[in-house]
């Protein structure tokens, strides 16, 4: 080896062709990886926020807190750096800002034509420039999205959110935004209609003063009160005189607003103290607390006739109206909300007969009729042995196909003497005496011999609906009961229909729940009779074994005379819709009522406009029903 030989050094080779665009594919690849999974772990952030606020929709019981809730869905599911609820303002060009994070809640002015006023006006949603928004502390910001809050009657509000990016938001994070939106917007309608439906448990919508439930429960503390101070209460039953008379003369509008004046009438006559309510139609009940001596109360029933006395003016007409009013007292009278109410009553019935426009205190005198009612009772114990009673079917009709699609059976008593008896004279002594639950019974057997009449005549059968009373629910057994006798007349259950009470489901949930869910394991079906008129817990009433909500006729009836009345019959039918019930309206009697339902998806209804209660004879003959 020649070590004088020049050492030679290892020069790096030439890069080969194409090794930087290698590099460069290698790193878009990690980029476009690294982006993946942001993207995905936005995704699962968004999904996330979504699952949290949806359980917080279902369950919040007030607007500001699902508003909070929705407004922190959003910061977490986007990192934005503001996010904003905005409802119109109180004034024209106003708008509030709730509930939001990264700026102060405030109320700002609005200019017409911003994107805002146009997302609160048409419901499109607006992106783009966070400046085009009408908040100073917004130019800072670089991105926004702004999404419509939707309400009963429209636009409720807007759900806003603003970020320091350039670029926009990406569509799915727009997609999470109209998600949240809709979230919020249904979790604030069922607020609403839970709110609502509250009201209507203890208030009455026309007047604002306390219903009947209310009442008592009012009334009942009362007594409580009383009895530990020794003092005397009294009760004023209120009836107005010829009230028909202003609804066929002047319509029903008018009739309603001189209820209302009524009402106003009545509260400011009286003291902070005292309890005025509606209890149905133009009677109103009065409980008047702390009385020096009972005498008192009659002073207090003439200033409500000289009150009332004075002109009302109903569309320009100059309107007067009477009142009859019946007194009892406190403990002379009865010591417990019925008998006092009742003996009230029966007083302002002895008012009305002796002339009108007067007050009447309850005397024995008027016990006569608590002896006629005795002798009902008397005359009821020996109507089923000598088959007096009958039953009456009134057909149900699907809406959109105008086809019976089921019946009602209604109980009817022909006396031999006094012909046929109002069942809202008789059925209350049933209820009183419990010759209910014998006559309910009868009642069951009745439909199914008449179910199979039907059948053996090659007729196709419908569901028969039958009225479940209080008494009658009150029963440990009533399941078996029932069950035995469908089972024991060879009927198919599902024909079998329970009709059963807001108020007698909510006196004991728990027991309705096990007597419903038995008797639907029986293939029985269940519906709520008088919806609306009594407080069904929504939290119960998705535990109920429900097929069919009936809407209240007093609702119906007054669907476009009464907004109230027209706003609640539109939640109910919604709200039975989202909770798989079918929806049956009572008391359809005109053309209109029955449009308005069908519009608002109502499937179901009877009422005179369809059909009369009718023997069943003529139920088998009728074409209609065919």
């Amino acid at each position: 080896m020649d070590l004088t030989a020049p050492v030679l050094t290892p020069q790096p080779s030439p890069q080969a062709p194409g090794s930087r665009a290698s590099q460069r594919l290698r790193l878009a690849i990690r980029e476009s990886e690294l982006r993946s999974r942001q993207r995905q772990a936005a995704h699962l952030r968004c999904q996330e926020s979504l699952a949290r606020f949806g359980q917080a929709a279902l369950a919040k019981r007030e607007p500001k807190e699902l508003v909070s809730d929705a407004v922190e869905a959003v910061v977490e599911g986007l990192a934005a750096q503001a996010v904003v609820y905005v409802e119109p303002g109180p004034q024209p060009g106003e708008l509030v800002l709730r509930g939001g994070v990264g700026y102060d809640s405030q109320i700002v002015a609005s200019a017409p034509g911003n994107p805002l006023e146009a997302v609160l006006a048409g419901g499109e949603p607006f992106v783009g420039a966070a400046a085009e928004l009408p908040f100073a502390w917004a130019r800072a910001l670089g991105a926004a999205a702004v999404f419509a809050v939707r309400g009963d009657k429209g636009v409720r509000g807007a759900l806003c959110a603003l970020g320091q990016r350039e670029d926009g938001y990406l569509a799915e994070e727009l997609a999470f935004m109209s998600t949240a939106a809709s979230l919020l917007s249904t979790g604030l309608q069922r607020i609403d209609s839970e709110r609502r439906l509250a009201f209507l448990a203890q208030f009455d919508p026309l007047t604002g003063l306390a219903n009947r439930t209310l009442l008592a429960d009012r009334f009942a503390q009362m007594i409580v009160q009383a009895k530990r101070r020794g003092a005397p209460l009294g009760v004023l039953f209120i009836d107005l005189d010829d009230f028909k008379l202003v609804n066929d003369r002047l319509g029903h509008s008018a009739g309603d607003a001189l209820l209302a004046q009524v009402a106003l009438r009545l509260q400011a006559t009286v003291r902070t103290g005292d309890t005025v309510a509606r209890i149905s139609g133009d009677e109103f009940a009065v409980v008047l607390a702390d009385l020096g001596r009972p005498d008192d109360a009659a002073v207090v029933a003439q200033k409500i006739l000289d009150r009332l006395a004075e002109p009302v003016s109903l569309g320009g007409e100059q309107t007067f109206v009477t009142a009859s009013i019946g007194i009892a007292s406190f403990p002379t009278d009865g010591d417990y909300v019925d008998a006092l109410l009742g003996a009230a009553d029966a007083a302002m019935y002895r008012a009305k007969q002796s002339g009108r426009n007067a007050y009447q205190f309850f005397t024995a005198e008027i016990t006569q009729r608590t002896r006629a009612r005795a002798q009902l009772a008397f005359e009821l114990r020996t109507a089923l042995e000598r088959g007096e009673f009958a039953l009456a079917y009134q057909p149900k009709f699907d809406l959109a196909s105008g086809k019976a699609c089921g019946a009602e059976a209604l109980l009817r008593w022909m006396h031999p003497q006094r012909g046929m008896v109002s069942p809202a004279e008789f059925i209350p002594v049933l209820e009183d005496t419990g010759l209910i639950v014998q006559v309910g019974e009868w009642v069951i057997r009745r439909v199914c011999e008449d179910l199979k009449g039907w059948i053996a005549s090659g007729l196709r059968p419908m569901p028969i609906a039958l009225n479940l009373s209080a008494r009658q629910f009150r029963q440990k057994d009533l399941d078996s009961r029932i069950r035995g006798l469908v089972a024991a007349a060879g009927v198919d259950p599902a024909l079998i229909e329970l009709e059963i009470t807001e108020s007698q489901l909510m006196q004991d949930p728990e027991h309705a729940i096990r007597i419903m869910r038995s008797l639907r394991d029986g293939g029985i079906r269940i519906a709520i009779d008088d919806f609306g008129t009594g407080y069904s817990s929504l939290a119960y009433l998705t535990r109920f074994p429900v097929k069919a909500l009936k809407i209240d006729r007093s609702f119906v009836a007054d669907v476009f005379s009464d907004h109230a009345d027209a706003a609640i019959v539109r939640t109910i039918i919604e709200m039975a819709h989202q909770l798989g019930f079918t929806v049956v309206a009572e008391g359809v009697e005109t053309d209109r009522q029955a449009a308005f339902l069908r519009q608002f998806g109502c499937e179901q209804a009877q009422g005179f406009l369809f059909a009369r209660p009718m023997p069943a004879a003529e139920l088998l003959s009728a074409s209609s029903i065919h």
